[in-house]
């Protein structure tokens, strides 16, 4: 008792003496190491203190004087950055939970940035969740309340608990800021990596910035940028500080250098189709139904095993499994304990929501990374926040079993690339898109000659050997092909294919002196008879490139793209040697 007297004899000093003082930590392009904005996180002036900063919202709540602590750290931090922030962020952090205090006053914020001369647009309001919150709703009315006075709003910690996905999908906030949780040693984890990838292809398609917090090291921050994520926060780069300061010019020349080399790997689309493909739309309850009908409705139909919960919008508010339902009502007093409960009050606060195009693969490795209670609990499936199905667990093991075998059965023995219905695949998607790609066709030139000369073992070692050099040259996620034979093809998102053709044929060359003997290396070629049994000499191998892009050049049709890139490939093939020829140069 005497502690929880001096907790809150500790805060009430706090909040009447202002004993809080504001830091700021700058966020960072990824990109090019500008200075996006900085975040004003608060720290406890009170000498000697009980509790840290996390602590001490924790405790505001329980002694009902959250928005008193809110107000005193928000003042503070406008207040020392007045006159500072020029055409940068700043970026506050707001607890939903103060919209529960009756001493909230709309427009406070306001009033204080006329004072300060800061815009609103300048200021974004970090909406984070420090307490347990059962109606995300709440969240719904911070977002509101904020954007209408032209804020602008971010989602803090997300990724922190699996259920966090949900969130972003009807919020639609203008930055997420990923949790460190998900950043911490990401060039090691790449299950990490695979969820990131389908994240930033979202959020990206939704025209959402992606924060990523806690970088501590340079090895993050690069597989960051290689991942495509747009802002960086952490030690790394700089730690808060009581003035604005930016980040040193070491690490700003690393972001630009990196840049520069890498092509952001763009997550193509997904091969097996989306989870709204494969998810079934089953009934629905609204929270205000009593849970006994819902426990007898179960009981009657054994087949359902959950069911979702939803406002008179059709809009997600939680899920209520079988077995969460059986363990209220089971037992000697369940029933009477509960039978004037609503469903509202019993249901899933944790489940797993997900966006209908979220690929299957990405759906499926969420899935699989809740705790094990919740392991075999359906996923919901949303629009924008409306309900669409429900997918369960067998229904993804069974899609990932079919991704396998497909996969499995269209990649080349050979050499384990991918085949000719993946290739297709994502050539189709490519092809009227107006993002920057460019496709590139390689043929083994003279390597019949080769292949009669040394043996079909020899062809194989050959083939594989392109194959490697391709694989070396590509290094930023491009995909890459094997059509069958001698043909290979690379997809990528950029326009890049020409430096990866010659990165190719640099290390194709060098492989020659170990494929051929030393006698038809010094030579020049292959000293044989042709088919008409006359001497001839036959060149070295060589590699003929056919370079499509959608720079300059766009096709009206699949047939027309085939059209094009075939008069390239046999342009390309006039010439001796190792050549490239581009779609472009050529007369249609």
């Amino acid at each position: 008792m005497s502690n929880q007297l001096s907790v809150k004899k500790q805060l009430e000093q706090i909040i009447e003496d202002k004993k809080i003082y504001p830091v700021y930590q700058p966020i960072v392009s990824l990109q090019n190491g500008d200075i996006l904005g900085f975040e004003a996180l608060s720290r406890i002036a009170l000498k000697p203190c009980t509790f840290n900063v996390e602590e001490m919202f924790t405790y505001a709540e329980e002694y009902n004087c959250l928005w008193n602590l809110e107000y005193v750290c928000r003042k503070k931090a406008l207040k020392e950055i007045k006159n500072k922030l020029g055409d940068r962020k700043l970026f506050l952090n707001i607890d939903p939970n103060i919209f529960n205090d009756e001493r909230f006053q709309a427009g406070m914020t306001l009033n204080y940035l006329e004072r300060y001369n800061i815009s609103p647009e300048n200021i974004v309001f970090e909406v984070c969740e420090r307490s347990n919150i059962k109606e995300i709703h709440l969240f719904q009315k911070v977002v509101n309340h904020y954007e209408k006075q032209n804020y602008q709003i971010a989602i803090d910690d997300f990724g922190k608990g699996y259920a966090d996905f949900n969130r972003i999908f009807f919020l639609h906030p203008k930055y997420v800021k990923l949790d460190i949780s998900l950043i911490q040693n990401i060039h090691e984890n790449s299950v990490k990596r695979s969820l990131l990838e389908g994240l930033v292809k979202f959020c990206h398609g939704e025209n959402i910035c992606l924060i990523a917090e806690g970088i501590e090291t340079e090895e993050e921050m690069i597989q960051l940028i290689r991942l495509g994520v747009d802002y960086g926060q952490g030690y790394f780069l700089a730690k808060p500080t009581e003035k604005l300061h930016g980040i040193p010019d070491s690490i700003r020349k690393t972001i630009i250098t990196e840049n520069k080399t890498t092509t952001i790997k763009q997550e193509t689309p997904s091969f097996f189709g989306n989870v709204g493909s494969i998810c079934q739309r089953l009934g629905t309850t609204t929270y205000d139904t009593k849970a006994v009908a819902v426990f007898e409705f179960m009981q009657k139909q054994p087949d359902i095993t959950e069911i979702c919960i939803v406002d008179h919008e059709q809009k997600v508010c939680g899920l209520v499994t079988k077995q969460r339902i059986n363990e209220y009502f089971g037992g000697r007093y369940g029933y009477s304990l509960y039978s004037k409960h609503t469903v509202g009050d019993l249901f899933h606060e944790d489940y797993l929501e997900v966006d209908s195009r979220m690929p299957i693969e990405i759906v499926s490795r969420l899935a699989l990374i809740r705790p094990k209670n919740r392991l075999y609990d359906a996923i919901i499936v949303s629009d924008n926040g409306i309900y669409v199905g429900i997918v369960t667990v067998k229904d993804l093991l069974e899609a990932s079993v079919s991704i396998q075998v497909e996969r499995a059965m269209d990649t080349n023995p050979l050499t384990h690339l991918p085949g000719n219905t993946q290739i297709e695949h994502l050539i189709s998607g490519h092809l009227f898109s107006k993002d920057p790609f460019s496709i590139l066709y390689l043929d083994l030139d003279n390597f019949k000659s080769y292949n009669d000369a040394y043996g079909f073992e020899n062809g194989d070692i050959m083939i594989k050997a392109v194959a490697r050099c391709m694989e070396n040259a590509c290094q930023n996620g491009e995909f890459i092909g094997h059509v069958g034979g001698d043909d290979f093809v690379i997809i990528s998102n950029d326009y890049n294919l020409d430096q990866i053709f010659d990165r190719i044929i640099d290390s194709f060359l060098l492989c020659l002196k170990e494929l051929y003997s030393e006698e038809d290396y010094a030579n020049g070629g292959i000293h044989s008879q042709n088919r008409r049994g006359e001497p001839e000499t036959f060149p070295l191998a060589s590699l003929s490139g056919a370079l499509f892009t959608n720079e300059k050049i766009s096709v009206q049709s699949m047939n027309d793209f085939s059209y094009k890139i075939a008069l390239t490939k046999k342009a390309s093939k006039k010439h001796t040697g190792n050549y490239l020829q581009k779609t472009e140069d050529l007369a249609f």
